[in-house]
């Protein structure tokens, strides 16, 4: 048997850099987080989760929730029932058809969920690259998903563009919001006060220096 050389080894590996954003779009016919199996895996015909009042639900585009009622309202001469939400964090109250809750509204995170979530944050981050206002679609992307995983990647990648190079006030007020919905919905999967959510979140996300006063 021939001994192995030298240049046959397995180089040792480097630490990972900060991705950059490719300019392909992703094509995925696969339904969303919310509609998937509890392992993250596509679902054939997903259910509809069972909710009832009382419940801490998350709407897909306003965040955390409680179903405070549920209303029978007659729509076009035909009764329909509703969940009525209260957003905890906003002055707002809206109502959702309880049989049309797969792509409306979700579960809370649990507690293992919320661990992955904060170790999201200490992931490598994504850079902009060249194509920046593909980048900025990606991120927007990412906030209507519904997928509090993709939430916690917007912080984390904002938070080092942030950091390093500075970004546009469009920018702040994505991460302002993002950062808002994570620690919300840390903060009711884990029965935290909002301050202590707020502090994990802090913890977890890492500090970097400005470009601009990095030795060479």
């Amino acid at each position: 048997m021939a001994k192995r050389t030298p240049s046959s080894r397995k180089p040792a590996r480097a630490r990972v850099k900060p991705r950059k954003a490719s300019g392909r779009k992703r094509k995925s016919k696969s339904p969303p987080r919310y509609a998937r199996g509890a392992a993250g895996s596509a679902a054939v015909a997903p259910r509809e989760p069972k909710y009832k009042k009382g419940d801490y639900v998350v709407h897909i585009q306003h965040g955390v929730a409680h179903i405070s009622d549920i209303q029978v309202k007659s729509d076009f001469g035909e009764e329909q029932e509703y969940f009525v939400l209260n957003f905890p964090t906003e002055e707002m109250v809206i109502s959702v058809p309880t049989n049309k809750t797969l792509y409306t509204i979700r579960p809370l995170i649990n507690k293992t969920e919320a661990g992955r979530v904060v170790q999201k944050l200490k992931e490598d981050p994504q850079e902009s690259g060249a194509n920046w206002s593909r980048w900025y679609k990606v991120l927007q992307e990412k906030m209507y998903s519904g997928d509090i995983f993709q939430v916690a990647e917007v912080v984390r990648d904002l938070n080092y563009s942030n950091q390093t190079k500075g970004i546009s006030p469009a920018l702040k007020k994505m991460l302002n919001r993002a950062r808002s919905a994570l620690i919300t919905e840390i903060r009711f999967s884990l029965g935290l006060k909002a301050e202590a959510a707020e502090t994990k979140i802090n913890r977890a996300l890492p500090t970097f220096e400005p470009i601009s006063r990095k030795k060479k």
